[in-house]
């Protein structure tokens, strides 16, 4: 049987892409001879290179396919979404220009050393490892099974999607495997420019074969006058004291103002987690960070997200039963050229995402976890190759996941975003609030962690798989896990840090604050402050938050949109617009990311004795097994007593 019209350029493209990204993969390897600068590049990545792969990693396909398809299912009450660009681009203003200087001085190159060298907390590490972990085998894995499944739909079934993911994840653990960071940011351009092509291709297809924008709006005014705008163009007010989905009935749908503030706040997780900040970590100098997040970021993906990718979802919501899937499967009939090259630049930023994700929770395993505590004797040729090791390891139970179990992937991957963005405390506590002491950062960290696993579906279905019949649902009084798990962190962390200051005392941590305070210092900045922090607020308030439930209306007079598309999207549009102002402000005007010429004296730690610690390692390790065994033995246990079934 001879392939088809879009199998056959499926793998046309797909061997293209493949020899381009072994030639990268290869080059890298050759400058990092091996395996001397196989973790982070040497710190040599080029400012550009780092600006571009961090917008690729963090828009992603998630974005792009997940909030059209979220336009075309639910409408515009999902606001948040549309600001991704901005709320992706805030913790980077604030944040990276920092923790670049804090590594530089100290020599680290991760974000789990950053907060182990400044907390001094082993556990911190185990949470990030764990934080990795939940993106590269749940938040990729989710995106890997989209992206297989829709090969498959597009080859018309020529390639299954089960093959189609292990070729994926072959060529990704291979380029990972072979260059590691470098190759990862050399190829992050390249995937970034392909998934930026194909969401515009996709957009201008799916709006010309809709009519045009003028056709698309005049089918939402329809959907509006049946009598569907409070479902579709109009936030269900600004909070509902429900006990959440699955438990309680809301008032025309789930979506209100505190949702997406509360899932505004999930968004800062991928800038506040270990993927992004490896990125930084790994750049040779801080020159691109405020154009990156203010140009690239929070401009450029900003406006691909609120006008052609809301543009698809609009045409879907005008069409029903519309899906890019589907609408892909019927262009690769008449156009299997263009639906190839939609779907390879979907495959090519979900591998951005995935590869790094992968490389960071294997280095964190290996580096700051397995090396540390079982086997200091490892030199860096071993660590290397062990971390490889790693690297096809969580590839391979990635895949296994994705396509075994997709339901446990999903929930884990959703979880993921909502545990991340409880490093934002830690990593606010390092780079700005010094008082936050290493107990009550710890502290913060376990019960928002806990906060936001209760209130998730991950954590709901572990529980009652258990046994344990929580009395409410996922996001509770319809807000979002994230929120319930930051609020309960950055409660107790505050409380805590007031009682535990004086014994909190650290030569290492108030080095760092007088470091920050002496080198990067802006006081022409200081009169502004208060405006900035009130800027912020202002337009979280009312671009993602309370304040949304006056976008419903805002350009809206006598039941007509006087703007001729749902007041909602207009109002995306203008704080989108007032977002970039925002972020600009932030990283230029109050210097948090703007570039500084700065030598660093490189710290340099006190000579100590080294003695031989393997046999004090393997009784860690049997200690660490046999605490595994009992654990798993006691949740086997209570399964069998009060859960489910196996």
């Amino acid at each position: 049987m001879g392939l088809g019209g879009g199998t056959s350029w499926l793998l046309l493209i797909g061997a293209a892409y493949i020899a381009v990204a072994l030639y990268w993969a290869r080059t890298a390897a050759v400058q990092n001879e091996d395996f001397t600068t196989w973790f982070s590049a040497g710190h040599s990545l080029s400012p550009w290179v780092s600006a571009l792969v961090l917008a690729g990693i963090s828009v992603s396909a998630f974005f792009t396919l997940g909030t059209a398809q979220g336009i075309a299912q639910s409408g515009f009450v999902h606001g948040y979404l549309l600001q991704a660009g901005i709320l992706l681009a805030i913790p980077g203003a604030l944040l990276f220009k920092r923790a670049w200087f804090i590594a530089q001085r100290y020599r680290v190159s991760s974000q789990a050393e950053l907060l182990r060298m400044y907390y001094g907390s082993d556990a911190i590490v185990v949470i990030v490892a764990a934080i990795a972990i939940l993106f590269a085998v749940g938040f990729s894995g989710m995106q890997l099974r989209a992206v297989s499944t829709l090969i498959q739909d597009v080859s018309g079934g020529g390639v299954s999607s089960l093959t189609a993911g292990a070729a994926l994840s072959i060529l990704l653990f291979g380029y990972v495997v072979i260059g590691g960071m470098r190759a990862i940011g050399y190829l992050g351009v390249i995937q970034t420019v392909c998934l930026v092509s194909a969401s515009l291709l996709l957009a201008a297809l799916i709006i010309i074969d809709a009519g045009f924008i003028a056709a698309i709006n005049a089918r939402l005014l329809e959907r509006a006058a049946a009598g569907e705008s409070a479902l579709l163009f109009e936030v269900a007010g600004v909070i509902q004291f429900v006990a959440g989905l699955g438990r309680g009935s809301f008032f025309d749908h789930p979506v209100t103002a505190i949702t997406n503030l509360s899932g505004a706040y999930a968004l800062l997780g991928i800038g506040a987690g270990p993927v992004a900040l490896k990125v930084i970590l790994s750049t040779r100098s801080t020159r691109g960070i405020a154009a990156g997040q203010t140009w690239v970021l929070a401009g450029f993906f900003g406006l691909l997200i609120v006008l052609p990718i809301a543009a698809i979802g609009a045409a879907g919501i005008g069409g029903r039963g519309f899906g890019v899937p589907t609408w892909l499967t019927e262009l690769s009939a008449t156009s299997p050229w263009f639906a190839a090259w939609i779907v390879l630049g979907f495959a090519a930023a979900m591998q951005a995402f995935a590869g790094l994700s992968i490389l960071v929770a294997a280095e964190t395993l290996i580096r700051h976890i397995w090396k540390p505590y079982y086997a200091s004797h490892l030199d860096r040729a071993a660590t290397v190759t062990l971390t490889r090791v790693t690297v096809v390891i969580i590839t391979i139970i990635t895949v296994l996941m994705a396509f075994l179990a997709p339901v446990t992937t999903s929930a884990i991957g959703t979880f993921a975003l909502p545990a991340s963005v409880q490093l934002l405390v830690p990593m606010l506590g390092l780079c700005w609030f010094g008082w936050m002491t290493p107990a009550a950062v710890l502290a913060g960290l376990g019960f928002g962690l806990f906060g936001a696993f209760v209130t998730d579906v991950a954590g709901i279905g572990f529980l009652s798989w258990l046994g344990l019949d929580l009395p409410w649902g996922r996001s509770p009084w319809s807000v979002n896990a994230a929120a319930w798990g930051l609020g309960a962190n950055a409660a107790v962390c505050l409380l805590v840090s007031a009682v535990s200051q004086k014994a909190a005392a650290s030569p290492r941590r108030s080095a760092v604050q007088a470091f920050l305070s002496g080198s990067l210092a802006a006081p022409d900045t200081v009169p502004y402050r208060s405006y900035a922090w009130a800027a912020g607020l202002a337009w979280m308030f009312l671009a993602v938050g309370p304040g949304l439930v006056f976008g419903s209306y805002a350009f809206v007079v006598e039941d007509a949109w006087i703007l001729g598309f749902p007041s909602l999207w207009g109002w995306a549009m203008l704080f989108w617009l007032l977002g970039v102002v925002l972020v600009w402000a932030l990283s230029y005007k109050m210097k948090m990311a703007s570039y500084i010429d700065l030598d660093i004296d490189t710290f340099e730690p006190p000579p100590t004795l080294q003695r031989d610690t393997r046999a004090l390692e393997a009784a860690r390790l049997r200690n660490t097994l046999i605490a595994l065994l009992v654990a798993g033995g006691l949740t086997t246990l209570t399964v069998w007593s009060f859960g489910g079934a196996f």
